[in-house]
């Protein structure tokens, strides 16, 4: 959490009011400057269970979820954003799920709202089980909030990258099936208020842009193995949409030189093996 004074007490009870009773609540304060971390120091106080751990200086969103992960105590790990909330069978339906079929990372459908209409609906998470690796080398999703992780998974990858500055859950998902499948709950878990802030990622548009292509370049060489040189080709020219948007042009033309050189790279192939396969000749 980091100056979430207005909304960090709705997401901490969304926790204690889960139907599966939870065994520790860790909330880690990326320094505050607001009345956030007196709050989670009264609830502490009502409730043995919730553990607050603050930062000394503001480290960003993975780290302050690393810290969580390291001083975690149970077999589990789920996450929630602070200005967000879960709902009672949160927990219960994952484990439901997890104990009929055995996954060792589960996500599941959610409700949104925005600005200022209150009303929840399905966010339309993509109801995909099993190995997902490839689709997820193809589009960002799931969403931190829905993951329900077994503690080992995530030590086996090396916690998350804290060098990633936005789409942070989808390269950590990524990381994951790489190594194993996801089951998929469609019964809604959580809510997610999509507000309008300065202070959040999902509203720094050249921090989305950044992130984006950070995770792009990333997994570069497996999107291609897996997904194809088409997927990659998308992820450029979705980067390139961003970018031009915010008339980012030193980036803007590093991501266009990149996708002209894979453009490239895929007329000579199609010419050496005599392939009729269209390649995207769109532009920026």
């Amino acid at each position: 959490m980091y100056n979430r004074e207005k909304t960090i007490e709705r997401a901490i009870v969304s926790t204690l009011k889960q139907i599966c009773p939870v065994y520790e609540i860790i909330v880690v304060d990326d320094c505050s400057t607001d009345n956030t971390v007196q709050i989670v120091e009264k609830l502490a106080c009502r409730d043995s269970r919730v553990k607050l751990i603050c930062h000394n200086t503001n480290k960003g969103d993975q780290a302050a979820r690393n810290t969580g992960i390291r001083n975690a105590t149970g077999e589990w790990i789920a996450f929630l954003d602070s200005d967000d909330e879960w709902l009672p069978n949160r927990l219960q339906a994952g484990f439901d799920l997890q104990e009929r079929e055995g996954f060792k990372v589960i996500h599941s459908e959610c409700y949104i709202t925005e600005g200022k209409d209150i009303t929840p609906r399905n966010m339309g998470v993509l109801s995909l089980s099993g190995n997902i690796y490839k689709e997820l080398l193809k589009r960002p999703f799931p969403m931190f909030q829905g993951l329900l992780v077994k503690r080992e998974c995530l030590e086996r990858i090396g916690y998350l990258d804290e060098a990633i500055t936005s789409f942070q859950e989808w390269d950590t998902s990524i990381r994951l099936a790489r190594h194993y499948e996801f089951g998929f709950v469609s019964e809604p878990l959580f809510i997610y208020h999509r507000c309008h802030s300065e202070d959040t990622i999902s509203n720094d548009k050249y921090k989305d842009a950044e992130g984006y292509y950070q995770i792009v370049e990333k997994h570069a060489d497996e999107i291609i193995k897996y997904a194809g040189t088409e997927a990659l080709m998308n992820h450029y020219m979705i980067t390139l949409e961003k970018l031009k948007a915010l008339t980012a042009y030193e980036k803007f033309q590093q991501v266009k030189v990149k996708l002209k050189a894979l453009i490239d790279s895929e007329k000579k192939e199609l010419t050496i093996n005599g392939g009729v396969k269209e390649v995207p000749n769109r532009m920026y």
